[in-house]
């Protein structure tokens, strides 16, 4: 919500990427000040959820996460054919009659409701949410959302249950935190992005 209010009178994205980095640190500041003041054993359990864990969704929970992340994936599913004629330009777009401002409003509170509903019964899980959508980009070539919603549907759950299953120590009953796995997919995909940023032409 406070992003929200922020994009209301920031226009540039990059200001505003820079304003959501500031109001993480802020709030990381008082996550540690409170952590401070906490008990040993609700430490302990904080960091094991900060180190993301697909366990935290039990059959109890499921049906709440999963009407959070419907209500996103449906935003989202209008949101196609705005975000396509956003690849042309915002001023483009608005010829065309999209209102620009609330389609990002629109986006950033799909995109919030997505990202709350996963970090609160998973734990903040990195790289997945930032490489699939490159690799589905990478794989089909093109930057048509309506190509690219479902094919970043799949390849993040197909690459999500491979970062699980790579937590499991074979021979050892010991497992690996989630967030010690995915940056091994996810960094290399984001540093090929981009290093031939130029070279990548999916438009189309």
């Amino acid at each position: 919500s406070i992003i929200i209010g922020f994009s209301r009178k920031v226009r540039n994205s990059v200001m505003l990427l820079i304003i959501g980095i500031m109001v993480g640190y802020l709030a990381s500041s008082i996550i540690s000040i409170l952590n401070y003041h906490a008990s040993p054993d609700k430490v302990h359990q904080f960091v094991l959820w900060g180190m993301g864990d697909f366990t935290g969704v039990s059959m109890e929970k499921l049906p709440w996460f999963v009407i959070f992340a419907a209500c996103g994936l449906l935003g989202s599913i209008f949101l196609i054919k705005p975000l396509n004629a956003l690849l042309l330009g915002e001023s483009y777009a608005a010829n065309l009659g999209v209102r620009v401002k609330r389609v990002r409003i629109a986006i950033l509170l799909c995109t919030g409701i997505l990202t709350a509903a996963t970090t609160a019964f998973c734990g903040p899980i990195s790289f997945i949410g930032l490489a699939v959508p490159h690799i589905a980009r990478l794989l089909l070539g093109t930057s048509n959302h309506k190509q690219l919603l479902p094919i970043t549907l799949l390849a993040g759950a197909c690459v999500a249950l491979l970062c699980n299953i790579l937590t499991v120590v074979p021979g050892s009953n010991s497992i690996l935190p989630l967030n010690a796995i995915t940056p091994i997919i996810g960094a290399p995909v984001i540093i090929y992005v981009i290093v031939n940023r130029r070279n990548i032409q999916y438009f189309n």
